[in-house]
């Protein structure tokens, strides 16, 4: 408590300090794939409305050139032959299960955190 120049009383309180207090520690692993989950629904979007149904975008692994180690390539499902149609397809619907499964033990986690 300290006195103010007309004579009263006022607490000084540092704001500040609390909110440090209450904060939660951020997940940098969880923040990190929501962004990448979210820039690929955003890229997904973009190239079916810019370019109708015959595009497919594919991530390949790579060693060097990239910091994440991933190469994005946007090819035309037109030119493929039926081999390769074969396995962009198996590799979409593995892919959406895995990213289901990611999904929901994500918010399973986020509700078990919250209700804990």
């Amino acid at each position: 408590m300290a006195d103010a120049s007309n004579g009263s009383e006022y607490f000084d309180l540092d704001v500040e300090t609390g909110r440090k207090s209450f904060a939660r520690p951020l997940n940098a692993e969880t923040v990190e794939q929501d962004e990448e989950d979210l820039r690929w629904a955003a890229i997904g979007r973009l190239l079916s409305q810019r370019q109708g149904n015959h595009l497919a975008t594919l991530r390949r692994s790579q060693t060097s050139g990239y910091a994440d180690g991933n190469v994005v390539q946007t090819i035309d499902v037109r030119k493929l032959d039926r081999l390769d149609r074969e396995m962009v397809v198996r590799q979409a619907l593995a892919t959406s299960d895995q990213d289901n499964y990611k999904l929901l033990s994500a918010i399973k986690k986020r509700l078990n955190r919250f209700t804990h």
